[in-house]
């Protein structure tokens, strides 16, 4: 892998919403044997991949315990981006992807929306869509009361007649609801059942930790305390609880290493304080293993927002491309929202996997940007319009949004600088007239 920023820093905003203690447990997985080859795009190396990532040291810098000071929090930069929210845009980044990528068939996307008899969307209601031929999709609204319904993609083979059913949450009241649906927008109301925002959130972090990211595990440390005073205060009766995935390749010491939810933040920052990097290689790692992990987990399934940050730089192997959308899709089915964060070394190829993860889960994509200063040159996003602002914030920010049931946009004190002009309203105009939104 190549060196690279410290990409993981200001995730540790998740973990801000720790509190109390938990129950914890931990698996891994060990490989064996390896994959030849690196992605035609991936970019050129800096060094080996051996743990030496370059920081504000330089390259060869000490890893945390070797007389390297700790960094400061709140420096990294990032933006963001919805796919959903723009998706004609991304119907024609679809098309323009590089060659070999998975097909994504999401033209027929039908947004299904859950909401109570006043109005208020309703969390974790559970969805089932069958047509003719039996059961196409079974799965939770978000906090926001919306599900993903992909009619090509779950198996409707071009049927254009559906019927939905939606059960109150677990644990309300209500009646479950029946009926005949059909367009690209399906509005549901639940009667009997409240839309009540989350009092639970699960948060896991899934995280490359090959060579190159011995800095960037560093930065997350120095940034947890800082985080956690700031959020706990700001929602103090949510009961937060967080994982930890850390993945490599095969070949390396481990390819998943794993620990379970935890409330108690010493146990967190303890389970933290025993990682390093090292491993990987070649380019691609075993992303889609990462990933996956997630699903053995112990996700609560009561009235909680679930999340998952993706923290990597690079794509998984070509052979595995089709693994890793069958576990982002897992995701969906099981409301668990995925939020990419990609660092300095995201090619085309690891964009696109990302995205893809985050507009079928409904969550956004989050790159690092220049503007702080720190690691290696960031490759640009295939997006025409974004808000520069600190990772810490915007992800503060992406974890509010979920216990709000809405997006919570950045304040003006909070963005360092725009890309595509955007309005007051979050709209761009584009050069030939079409508008996206941030």
């Amino acid at each position: 892998m190549r060196h690279k920023p410290f990409a993981l820093g200001a995730l540790v905003a998740a973990l801000a919403l720790l509190s109390a203690c938990g129950a914890s447990g931990e698996y891994s997985e060990n490989g064996s044997g390896g994959y030849a080859g690196e992605s035609p795009s991936a970019p050129p190396r800096s060094g080996g991949d051996s743990g030496d990532a370059a920081g504000p040291g330089g390259v060869g810098s000490p890893e945390p315990g070797q007389g390297s000071p700790s960094p400061s929090p709140g420096q990294l930069t990032a933006g963001d981006w919805d796919d959903n929210l723009n998706f004609s845009f991304f119907q024609k980044y679809l098309t323009e992807a590089p060659q070999g990528m998975p097909a994504h068939p999401s033209t027929d996307r039908v947004v299904i929306t859950v909401r109570d008899e006043e109005g208020r969307p309703v969390p974790n209601a559970r969805v089932t869509v069958g047509d003719a031929a039996g059961k196409r999709l079974e799965a939770p609204t978000a906090t926001d009361g919306r599900l993903l319904f992909l009619p090509t993609q779950d198996g409707a083979q071009g049927s254009a007649s559906f019927s939905v059913t939606v059960s109150p949450p677990p644990g309300q009241p209500g009646t479950a609801v029946t009926t005949s649906v059909e367009g690209s927008a399906w509005n549901l109301t639940l009667p009997g059942a409240r839309g009540e925002l989350p009092t639970e959130l699960d948060v896991a972090f899934v995280v490359d930790a090959t060579g190159s990211m011995g800095d960037e595990i560093n930065y997350l440390k120095a940034e947890l305390q800082n985080i956690v005073d700031s959020v706990r205060g700001t929602y103090p009766d949510v009961s937060a609880r967080f994982a930890l995935v850390m993945y490599r390749d095969d070949g390396d010491e481990y390819v998943v290493r794993s620990f379970d939810f935890t409330s108690d933040v010493a146990v967190f920052r303890q389970r933290l304080s025993e990682q390093s990097a090292g491993g990987g290689g070649d380019y691609p790692e075993a992303m889609e293993r990462g990933l996956g992990a997630i699903h053995q987990l112990t996700w609560r399934t009561g009235n909680t927002a679930r999340l998952t940050f993706l923290v990597a730089d690079a794509p998984t192997h070509t052979q595995h491309y089709q693994a890793f959308v069958r576990e982002a899709n897992r995701a969906r089915l099981s409301g668990i929202k995925v939020y990419p964060v990609a660092a300095s070394g995201v090619a085309d190829e690891a964009e696109y996997l990302m995205r893809l993860a985050a507009q079928l889960t409904l969550g956004r994509y989050i790159f690092l940007t220049n503007d702080s200063g720190i690691g290696d040159p960031h490759a640009e996003p295939h997006i025409p319009c974004y808000q520069v602002q600190l990772l810490k914030h915007l992800l503060v920010r992406a974890i509010g949004s979920e216990l709000a049931g809405r997006r919570l946009p950045a304040s003006g004190t909070e963005i360092l600088r725009s890309v595509g002009s955007p309005a007051q309203d979050g709209s761009c105009t584009r050069a030939d007239g079409t508008v996206t939104y941030l």
